[in-house]
């Protein structure tokens, strides 16, 4: 036999082989309740076939004439078409190709061995023979080519999930690129011009002061200021709220002790970029008491008209991340199956869930080792997605979401571990059956983890879970050696 499995082989069945090919058919769930003899019928009237990493099975546009039961190994299937969802799986404990009741006139597809597969193929000559044989045959046909039916049409449906996707992105990309682009640079103009805009008011400071010197000192000291603003808004931390109000209050103290009348405008907007009161203290060595308002008011005004232009610069740079992480998200314009870098396919889902980010620490450890993997892009991104999406519910708006990537041997694990309520150790036996979600009425569908099983089933690869009260973890492994998607 491993002479056999070294070369494509179809050969007919002798004595010695039918108790291995019973022992295989036992082990497909659409033939259990056969008994001996009819597993021995399906055995001696069959025909069987060994392929190797892939062989072509059979070929679109051409005649089938068998009913194929994968023993072992699986078979990739590749539409001619120019749908990002291409590739149906026969995997070992499948049943395929052309049934009884079937009007298939010629194959839609190519099919190719992954590794090593054996097949027991049944000639459509043998089809009447075969339903007075095992009566229940019949019913078993039926059911196969109802569930078959079905992972068609979820095939389709997320294809037009995919296609409907990729057309936002694409009317995104038209719509908000062009307007994101003119308001950065709108903003951009104004933070330059705005420095000629103040020129009278800085004379008038300048007058106050007296001196150049203390004049470029003051300006230089304000320029810091609005820098220190600038990188304040960039790597401002949702824990220091607290933190901001208790400063905001020593700030419009220290100011209104000045005689400064709008205090509490300039205290929000300096307590909010965490500028300390020393900071602001400092302002008495540079300017004389008598013009200690007016530079405070040029302070003010100087502030909100920065920061209000730094914010519309700030949320055109969102839009443009948005686009970009749709695209990317749905692979737009690009091959179905493509070299997938992980780590940047999951920050490209995590921008997407930005907003929901608040009071979620996110912790990143990618290992540097990882290869990239041949793989359909989008989908993965959708398994992400679901993963991640469940974490998020499972949280509540607070915890910690963890993400990280290794290589272990010729595998990629990807593991996505969050702090939330855990899943009931009821549910855990059910949580990848379609439609079953503990979620309210309304709110989930429960095909989620559904379709993340069957995308990575599709990649040949395996999703589990750990979880308790406080910490769930899924880890999704992808192996390397199925680099051959056709």
């Amino acid at each position: 036999m491993t002479e056999q499995m070294n070369q494509k082989v179809e050969s007919l069945v002798d004595d010695e082989r039918i108790p291995a090919i019973v022992e295989a058919l036992r082990t497909i769930d659409d033939l259990k309740g056969l008994t001996d003899e009819e597993c021995t019928w399906l055995a001696t009237h069959g025909t069987e076939r060994f392929s190797n990493d892939g062989d072509s099975i059979f070929s679109q546009g051409t005649p089938p004439h068998h009913l194929m039961f994968i023993l072992s190994g699986e078979v990739l299937v590749h539409r001619h078409s120019s749908s990002p969802v291409s590739v149906l799986i026969g995997q070992t404990g499948r049943i395929t190709g052309k049934t009884p009741f079937s009007r298939i006139k010629a194959w839609n597809a190519d099919g190719r061995a992954s590794g090593k597969t054996w097949i027991l193929e049944l000639h459509d000559s043998h089809f009447p023979e075969l339903l007075l044989a095992i009566p229940s045959m019949t019913q078993r046909i039926v059911q196969l080519l109802l569930d078959r039916n079905r992972e068609y049409t979820r095939a389709e449906e997320q294809i037009g999930k995919l296609a409907a996707l990729n057309k936002l992105a694409a009317n995104l990309a038209h719509e908000l690129n062009n307007p994101a682009s003119a308001a950065k640079s709108a903003a951009s103009y104004l933070l330059n011009a705005s420095e000629s805009d103040q020129e009278h008011a800085r004379y008038r400071i300048g007058m106050a002061l007296g001196t150049d010197d203390r004049l470029n000192a003051y300006l230089d000291w304000l320029s810091q200021l609005c820098l220190t603003v600038s990188h304040s808004r960039q790597t401002a931390s949702e824990t220091a709220s607290i933190e901001s109000a208790s400063l905001e209050d020593l700030l419009t103290e220290w100011l209104e002790s000045k005689g400064f009348a709008d205090a509490w405008k300039l205290a929000p907007i300096l307590a909010e970029c965490g500028i300390p009161l020393s900071s602001i203290q400092e302002l008495e060595r540079l300017v004389p008491p008598h013009s200690l308002c007016l530079a405070l008011s040029d302070i003010q005004v100087t502030l909100t008209s920065h920061t209000a232009m730094v914010s519309v610069n700030e949320a055109a740079d969102r839009i443009f991340r948005i686009v970009t992480a749709v695209k990317d998200y749905s692979y737009m314009d690009r091959q179905p199956v493509q070299d997938v870098n992980i780590a940047e396919s999951l920050d490209t889902v995590l921008k997407l869930f930005e907003p929901r980010f608040t009071g979620i620490t996110i912790r990143r450890f990618y290992s540097p080792d990882v290869p990239l993997l041949r793989a359909f892009g989008s989908e993965l991104n959708q398994v992400w997605a679901a993963i991640i999406e469940n974490s998020l519910d499972a949280m509540a708006g607070s915890g910690t979401l963890t993400l990280s990537t290794k290589l272990q041997e010729k595998t990629i694990l990807v593991e996505i571990a969050d702090t939330g309520h855990g899943i009931p150790a009821e549910c855990a036996t059910r949580v990848f059956e379609p439609f079953f979600t503990t979620k309210p009425f309304g709110t989930g569908l429960g095909l989620g983890l559904d379709t993340v099983q069957r995308v990575i089933q599709k990649h040949f690869g395996a999703v589990a879970f750990d979880s308790q009260p406080g910490k769930t973890t899924f880890l999704v492994r992808l192996p390397l050696d199925r680099t051959e998607v056709y």
